[in-house]
């Protein structure tokens, strides 16, 4: 997520010093992380070895036979939304499906061909990806009483899109801290603080002020601009991607949502 939001900034065109009245941060609700039991890491981690493996049999135990897909957009505004998956009598299928819910373009066959290798692929690199990264375990209150590989960090949709229209700053380029960090007055790291992000509060981008190589300016609630070093602070946005789990009937763990961020 950090490379895309990274290149997102440097893609960002420059132009005159704007301000804005002065706002307040929208609030996000804290992410409710998990400590999995010891048999969620053993069935996740045969789940895991499968997907690498393409062994479809371990593959298909290791998932519900229907699959909750969670679909995000860029614009925090706009509410995500679910459909269930499945059931499919072959895994294949399954696999094939979901790879329309990875936030990316599948890449397409040579004209003529069949579509389905390319798609059950990128749905296991995806799989594999979010159990692969050193991910946090969470919640996601669009997935009842599972556990995610991530955790996902609640807003106020009808709030953001308020005060996007205040701002006049799309509500894609507001972003939040993991950590106090200090805003400098220019791009430098030895210039004065302007101020300070705060955690748990979504900031403004300010794309309108020219901002060189790996800074960026951000709006500050009283309407002013500072400058951040993206290579030394994640800027990160509320986005979810990665695959969650719950119990079955036979007490194993099995993958029963995948949710994404379309880009």
């Amino acid at each position: 997520m950090r490379n895309v939001i990274a290149a997102a900034l440097l893609l960002a065109s420059a132009g005159p010093v704007l301000a804005i009245d002065p706002y307040t941060p929208l609030p996000l609700k804290p992410a409710e992380l998990m400590t999995p039991p010891e048999d969620f890491i053993a069935d996740v981690s045969a789940f895991l070895a499968a997907i690498r493996n393409g062994d479809g049999d371990a593959i298909q135990r290791g998932m519900a036979s229907k699959i909750t897909a969670i679909d995000g957009a860029l614009d925090l505004h706009v509410p995500r939304h679910k459909e269930v998956i499945g059931p499919h009598t072959e895994v294949e299928n399954m696999l094939s499906e979901l790879a329309s819910f990875i936030g990316g373009i599948v890449e397409e066959p040579a004209d003529g061909g069949d579509p389905r290798p390319l798609r059950i692929q990128a749905e296991r690199e995806y799989i594999a990806a979010a159990l692969s990264d050193d991910q946090s375990w969470g919640r996601d209150p669009m997935v009842k009483d599972a556990i995610c590989s991530y955790a996902y960090r609640s807003f106020d949709i009808k709030a953001i899109k308020k005060l996007s229209d205040t701002t006049g700053v799309a509500s894609s380029s507001f972003v939040y801290v993991n950590a106090p960090t200090e805003v400098k007055s220019t791009p430098s790291n030895t210039a004065p603080a302007a101020g300070t992000l705060e955690t748990d509060r979504l900031y403004a981008l300010d794309y309108d002020t020219d901002a060189p190589s790996h800074w960026i300016a951000v709006y500050l609630p009283d309407g002013s601009s500072g400058f951040v070093d993206f290579d030394k602070v994640d800027l990160e946005k509320p986005y979810a991607a990665g695959v969650c789990f719950s119990k079955g009937s036979d007490g194993r763990w099995v993958m029963v949502a995948q949710t994404s961020t379309s880009l």
